[in-house]
């Protein structure tokens, strides 16, 4: 009698244990989202039914204030902007702009938005704001804009003034991802895990842009420009290696890198446009043509009567100087900012800062030694003119520095 009651113990807990496994099976199951995350906060929609939930979380410093907006511009795309007050309350309010404004107080918003208590935590290690809305139909991948202000409005008005934001990006999140089932998430505020994603397509061809642009404006832009710099003054042919370096061999690289760049846009669905980088790439593209058109232009175009350094030489060294600069900064943003602002992948490895900071200063140094030759270089321009040409004052300093040239002594009786 004693081991039967043993064994139907043991059955009930067995049943238990089925039964309980799945019931959290069965409320994992139905739980997809995505967690994307930027340098400054990350976005997490935990998708629930009928009803997203949507968490932002200051991923560096305090909060001021975090928005999500619908859509893929600041213009016309519904924005939640929540910040929390003084006496631990939080403020949801509702946006719309018209463009690149403030946005002003939406009273009719196509979805109402809630704050998510279950989600908002303002203590301890971590702050997060969170609001719960209603899903999209069944759109499972919506474009959303993100925005993170460290300047808090000061008021729990929801028409409050707000400064602007201190970072801003734009996402594409997959509502169909599972969460992680061994992670659930829980009443207290702790967020699911979410498994790790291969590169999607438009990542892949951004990674191949980077490698491109760098290996073209980084390394064969500057090294075209030092060959110049340490060269002409003592080798008549150095054009050739500079014109084969700075076009030759950077040009197909960086014509090729931004036309990766532009596809990888397109693939996204993203605006072409929609950010700094992408328009300063542009500019600094078209930037580096006009360069390489102008030396083209000194190259084949002299005036033979002229008796000085034509003005296009100077602006031709400027040019190039502004465009490496430009491209140097463009690169910082894109592998600091603008990898993570764009695909929600989180900040890149602090080692290739380090390893930038690190080039920079040695391609600046390598350029300032090189100045040292510019007086040989000058001397030698000038020595090429025709006598005609040069100015009496410069004809009679150079006599003076010819050492078998001197005054005649005294003569004696």
């Amino acid at each position: 009698m004693q081991v039967s009651s043993l064994k139907l113990l043991w059955l009930s807990v067995l049943v238990l244990g089925e039964v309980a496994e799945s019931l959290s099976s069965r409320q994992s199951d139905g739980l997809h989202g995505d967690r994307l995350c930027s340098r400054s906060m990350c976005v997490t929609a935990i998708v629930n039914g009928s009803f997203v939930d949507y968490v932002m979380t200051s991923t560096s410093r305090g909060i001021g204030w975090m928005a999500v907006g619908f859509g893929r511009a600041m213009g016309n795309s519904p924005m939640i902007v929540m910040w929390p007050n003084t006496d631990g309350s939080v403020t949801l309010s509702q946006r719309l702009s018209s463009g690149h404004s403030t946005p002003n107080v939406d009273a009719n918003p196509p979805r109402k938005a809630v704050i998510s208590q279950s989600y908002t935590v303002l203590s301890g290690s971590r702050s997060q704001l969170a609001f719960t809305i209603p899903t999209n139909g069944t759109n499972t991948r919506p474009f959303i804009i993100w925005a993170y202000g460290s300047t808090n409005p000061h008021s729990s008005a929801t028409d409050a003034h707000f400064s602007e934001h201190d970072d801003m990006g734009e996402w594409q999140l997959d509502l169909a991802r599972p969460v992680d089932f061994a992670s659930p998430p829980s009443k207290s505020g702790t967020l699911p895990l979410f498994p790790p994603l291969p590169l999607y397509p438009y990542q892949r061809l951004i990674v191949a842009h980077a490698i491109l642009c760098v290996v073209g404006f980084l390394l064969f832009l500057p090294a075209g420009v030092l060959l110049a710099r340490y060269l002409r003054a003592f080798n008549p042919i150095w054009f050739q290696g500079h014109w084969i370096i700075q076009f030759a061999l950077a040009g197909p690289l960086i014509v090729i890198g931004v036309a990766l760049g532009i596809a990888a846009v397109e693939t996204a669905g993203a605006l072409h446009f929609g950010d700094k980088h992408r328009k300063y790439g542009f500019a600094i593209f078209f930037l580096y043509l006009a360069q390489c058109g102008l030396g083209a232009f000194i190259h084949f175009v002299k005036d033979k009567k002229r008796t000085r350094r034509p003005i296009q030489n100077y602006l031709h060294g400027l040019v190039g100087l502004i465009t490496i600069g430009s491209a140097m900064y463009q690169i910082y943003n894109g592998f600091y900012s603008e990898w993570s602002n764009t695909t929600g992948r989180g900040p890149l490895s602090g080692g290739l800062t380090i390893f930038f900071w690190i080039g920079s200063m040695l391609l600046l140094a390598a350029y300032l030694g090189g100045l040292a030759f510019l007086p040989r270089q000058l001397r030698q321009e000038n020595n090429s003119r025709p006598l005609s040409t040069r100015d009496e004052g410069e004809e009679y300093i150079r006599m003076l520095s010819q050492p078998n040239l001197h005054h005649p002594g005294p003569q004696t009786a």
